[in-house]
C-alpha cells in the first residue's frame, strides 16, 4: 500500500455515542493488546523530540496489536509543506513498520472542519505558529464532538480513548498500556487518570516536562505499582513493554537509523 495515497476514513460521533464498529476493527488485531500513545504536541522542544522516532521504532518491532493516538497532525502557518514534530507523528510511522497494527486516530471537534490544499483543517488557534489537520497517513480516524465540560478541549481525545480502552478491556479481553513521552497539562490528567484505573502506564524518563516531572515523583510512583519508568533508550523501553505483555520479550529485530 503506498501510504501517500491513503485518505483516511472519517466517523464523527458526539460525546457518550457509543462506537461498536471501530471497537470491532480494533478486534481484528492478532495481539489482544492495546497501546495509547500520549504525550507533547506544539509546546515540545525540538530538543525533547530529538531521538523520539527511532526510541518507538525500535522499541515496537513486531508489535501486532491495536492503538490510539491523537489523530493529528501539525504544519506550519509559513511553511505549510513543514510539519511540527509532535507525537502524533510517532503512530503512522509505526504504522509503515508494523504492518499487523491496528491503528485508530481520535479527534476532538475544535471548530468546523474544513477541507484546505493542506488538508482537512480541524484546529487553527489564534497566535500559535502552527495548524492542525487530520493526519494525511492513517486508515481510520474518529472526530468526537465535545461539550463544554472540558478543563481543555483536547481532553476529549483521552477520555474517548480511555472508553475505548475500558470496552476492549472489559469485553473483548484485551490488555492495554499508556505510554507517555513528553506533554503538558492534558497528559498529566491523562496520566493520572489512567494510573487511578490501575491500567499499566510507562513514563520516558528524559522526553521532558510532565512525563519527567512525574517519572520522578516517588510518592507518585509508591502508590502506583502500575506505572513503569523506562529510560528515554530502546531497549528499556521495549523491556518495560514486554513487562506488561505488550511486545515479544525477544527483541525480533533491530530497526536501523535510515528506516527510522
Amino acid at each position: 500500500m503506498d501510504d501517500a495515497n491513503i485518505v483516511p476514513r472519517l466517523y464523527i460521533k458526539s460525546r457518550g455515542e457509543q462506537t461498536t464498529k471501530l471497537a470491532l476493527q480494533l478486534t481484528c488485531a492478532p495481539r489482544k493488546c492495546v497501546v495509547r500513545i500520549t504525550g507533547g504536541c506544539g509546546s515540545m522542544s525540538a530538543a525533547d523530540a530529538e531521538g523520539m522516532h527511532e526510541l518507538y521504532a525500535r522499541a515496537f518491532v513486531g508489535y501486532d496489536g491495536a492503538m490510539l493516538f491523537g489523530g493529528t497532525r501539525m504544519l506550519l502557518h509559513d511553511d505549510p509543506a513543514a510539519v511540527v514534530p509532535g507525537i502524533t507523528e510517532i503512530p503512522p510511522r509505526l504504522r509503515q513498520l508494523c504492518r499487523d497494527m491496528v491503528l485508530l486516530g481520535v479527534i476532538p471537534k475544535t471548530q468546523d472542519i474544513r477541507l484546505t490544499d493542506t488538508g482537512m483543517v480541524v484546529s487553527a488557534e489564534e497566535g500559535k505558529p502552527y495548524f492542525t489537520v487530520v493526519h494525511p497517513t492513517q486508515d481510520v480516524v474518529l472526530v468526537v464532538q465535545v461539550n463544554p465540560d472540558d478543563p481543555e478541549i483536547w481532553d476529549a481525545e483521552y477520555h474517548e480513548c480511555l472508553r475505548i480502552t475500558e470496552d476492549l478491556r472489559g469485553y473483548a479481553g484485551f490488555t492495554s498500556a499508556l505510554v507517555s513521552y513528553n506533554g503538558g497539562t492534558v497528559t498529566r490528567r491523562e496520566i493520572l487518570a489512567t494510573a487511578g484505573r490501575d491500567w499499566p502506564v510507562i513514563l520516558i524518563r528524559g522526553s521532558g516536562r510532565v512525563t519527567d516531572e512525574l517519572a520522578a515523583d516517588r510518592t507518585f510512583l509508591a502508590a502506583h505499582r502500575n506505572v513503569a519508568v523506562a529510560d528515554k533508550e530502546p531497549d528499556a523501553l521495549r523491556r518495560a513493554l514486554a513487562d506488561f505483555g505488550i511486545v515479544p520479550e525477544a527483541r525480533l529485530a533491530l530497526v536501523g537509523r535510515r528506516q527510522a
